[in-house]
């Protein structure tokens, strides 16, 4: 379905014209993971380590063994799979005992499927007029499902007019606005009600908002994955991680627990 106010044989203007152009300039290509992989990992290298605890300010910080993840990204346009896992360095620091992680800047935390892989999944579903969620999803090594719940995660992620309003700051060029998408493209029905028509204007026009606000920064960002480099800089500053759904936790213990509930057997 077309969102209201535009059906799917309406004329093409200059307007979907530029909207169009700057969809195909969004592209997704190498993270720079080749270059970790020669130098991090045991018997080749460790990466620096933390002149200060994060959680404390304690200045004596330990390394504190390996984590293997396996995870995948993006290579050249293409998802690529770490078969062997991934080396990851962990710390500990030496006042508040805490042990952290020291992921590089393209594994994000709790992710298997990283951030531009579920980025160019979305962009290649919505931008392509002709594009299914199997299709897509077969293109980007998961599932439909995964594509499917992606477009509803980026659609409620940002706020498109603060990614704009931040992007003019930077620029002043008065342009944001014009190039933000007004309709879907597509070819065939790709929603079946007027509530999951809006959630699909809104996480392209998310994409594309992220694109112009990444672009808009003074130094430009190394990691093509705009969405990355968003939810990093907020785990960074705020310590946020936006979760694809909600997190399940094991019920809380009793209060006079000290450890697991009591097995209850039949007699």
């Amino acid at each position: 379905m077309a969102p209201h106010g535009q059906s799917r044989g309406a004329p093409v203007t200059s307007a979907c014209l530029t909207q169009a152009k700057v969809l195909a300039s969004i592209v997704l290509g190498f993270a720079g993971f080749k270059a970790y992989l020669e130098a991090i990992g045991p018997g080749r290298g460790r990466p620096d380590r933390p002149r200060a605890c994060p959680f404390c300010d304690g200045e004596r910080v330990w390394y504190d063994g390996w984590r293997v993840v396996f995870c995948v990204v993006l290579a050249d346009g293409t998802v690529h799979r770490f078969a062997d896992g991934l080396w990851i360095q962990r710390v500990c620091c030496a006042k508040c005992r805490t042990s952290w992680p020291l992921r590089p800047p393209f594994c994000y935390p709790h992710r298997s499927l990283e951030p531009d892989v579920a980025e160019a999944a979305v962009l290649a579903y919505l931008g392509e007029a002709s594009a299914s969620y199997a299709r897509v999803a077969a293109r980007h090594g998961c599932s439909a499902r995964s594509v499917w719940r992606w477009v509803g995660w980026i659609a409620g992620l940002v706020r498109v007019g603060d990614l704009l309003a931040e992007a003019e700051r930077l620029t002043g060029a008065g342009q944001a606005a014009a190039l933000i998408p007004r309709a879907v493209p597509q070819d065939h029905a790709k929603a079946l009600s007027p509530e999951r028509e809006q959630t699909l204007l809104r996480a392209l026009q998310a994409l594309v908002a992220l694109a112009i606000w990444a672009r808009s920064q003074p130094v430009a960002p190394e990691d093509p994955s705009a969405l990355r480099v968003w939810l990093t800089l907020r785990f960074l500053a705020f310590r946020e991680l936006h979760y694809l759904g909600p997190q399940r936790s094991s019920p809380l213990l009793p209060g006079d627990s000290t450890g697991p509930p009591r097995v209850h057997r039949r007699s």
